[in-house]
């Protein structure tokens, strides 16, 4: 192997699941791997600095990465100096490697409008982390040529998988399941679990259970709030936290809901967090209450720090990692049912404690990136081949 570099294409640098996902593999692909690499973007955000420490960073639209650009109206004195000094990031009009790749890796189908600025002549290998909101996402005529254009996919979960053939006519043979992968080592909190009930000024002898995301519905904020007030009238002592972000208006909206519903006492907002494991392993319960999630790498964060985990079925793939050992899967969106599992949870201490320790064994056994990388470098090489 060796010789021609791999172009990898992500959607942009957010702390959000697909561009952490990436991240993970290039690291362990940096230090594997026998193919150099470069990364394109077509946005900018808090993660850009950890693509350009392991290679050549480009951008798609360098007016939203300074100021001056679409964006610069978002950003404060200090996010504006932070920007200029991304200045270097090159614009894609001026992307010359220096040879033709030997692949094109699309991370997301939503970095469709890269590839299609791109228009690539090697093969490319089309990683979908996405079901049909993800898809939506994006104009159907970029969609439809990057699905033309794959010769070959890697879905993050056999929901993905079933959803690429049935919906988009994928052939089995061209998709291959691959899971979400972490650095479970990594996964460890830096404070206490009382350090973190203080920060939220929760009392001591509370319960907490806690979901992350972006704030939106598909991530199922308000059906949080739904499951707070539910398990609330039932536990005193149960406290909630939502940890993640979002635009202003939604995050706006939500805060106003946690006090129109009168939970302000009982829920907690952290808004954007770099270190999630904190508020993970505090946690008594995780709760996933998405209405549509491939696979969500903080499902395997809370795994890792040994948490069991209650979420829906049919909206995704991680009843495929939860089975009947690491939690609960209810019906869908329904919240009672979950509420019921919550409340079982946090009335049962042995439960909790064996569930969370089959959800740590499993996740370091099946969902380390030391074992999923491999696989992708296979993929990788074999669709190179053209095997």
């Amino acid at each position: 192997m060796g010789g021609r570099g791999i172009l990898f294409v992500g959607n942009d640098a957010t702390r959000t699941g697909a561009p952490i996902a990436l991240l993970h593999f290039l690291r362990w692909y940096k230090k594997n791997g026998s193919r150099p690499f470069s990364v394109l973007l077509g946005e900018g955000g808090e993660l850009t600095d950890d693509f350009e420490s392991l290679a050549e960073t480009w951008s798609t639209d360098r007016s939203r990465w300074c100021p001056g650009g679409t964006r610069a109206t978002l950003l404060s004195k200090a996010g504006l100096a932070w920007w200029a000094r991304r200045a270097e990031v090159r614009d894609v009009r001026r992307f010359t490697p220096q040879s033709s790749p030997a692949l094109v890796y699309v991370n997301s189908i939503v970095s469709a409008h890269a590839v299609d600025m791109l228009a690539p002549q090697a093969p490319v290998l089309t990683h979908v982390h996405e079901l049909n909101s993800g898809f939506q996402l994006v104009a159907a005529p970029a969609r439809s040529r990057l699905l033309k254009q794959t010769r070959q996919f890697i879905a993050c979960s056999n929901t993905v998988r079933e959803y690429l053939i049935r919906e988009h006519d994928v052939k089995p043979e061209a998709v291959e399941t691959v899971y979400e992968s972490i650095p479970v080592e990594q996964v460890r909190p830096e404070r206490t679990r009382q350090q973190v009930f203080q920060e939220l000024h929760m009392p001591a002898d509370s319960f907490l259970v806690v979901a992350c995301g972006t704030i939106n519905q598909r991530k199922g904020a308000d059906l949080f709030l739904q499951l707070a007030a539910a398990v609330c009238s039932r536990r005193a002592d149960a406290h909630f936290a939502w940890i993640g972000g979002g635009r202003p208006a939604d995050v706006a909206k939500f805060e106003d809901a946690i006090r129109a519903v009168g939970l302000a006492e009982k829920v907690r907002f952290t808004g954007t967090v770099s270190q999630t494991a904190d508020y993970l392993a505090a946690a008594d319960v995780f709760a996933l209450t998405s209405r549509e999630d491939p696979y969500p790498l903080v499902c395997l964060e809370a795994a890792a720090v040994g948490k069991a985990i209650v979420c829906f079925a049919d909206v995704g793939g991680i009843p495929e990692f939860v089975e009947g050992d690491c939690g609960f899967t209810v019906p869908h969106l329904d919240i009672m049912a979950m509420a019921d599992r919550v409340v079982s949870l946090l009335d049962s201490p042995e439960c909790r404690l064996t569930m969370g320790a089959a959800a740590r064994r499993k996740v370091a056994q099946r969902h380390d990136v030391s074992a999923i990388a491999p696989h992708i470098m296979e993929i990788i090489e074999r669709t190179i081949a053209g095997r």
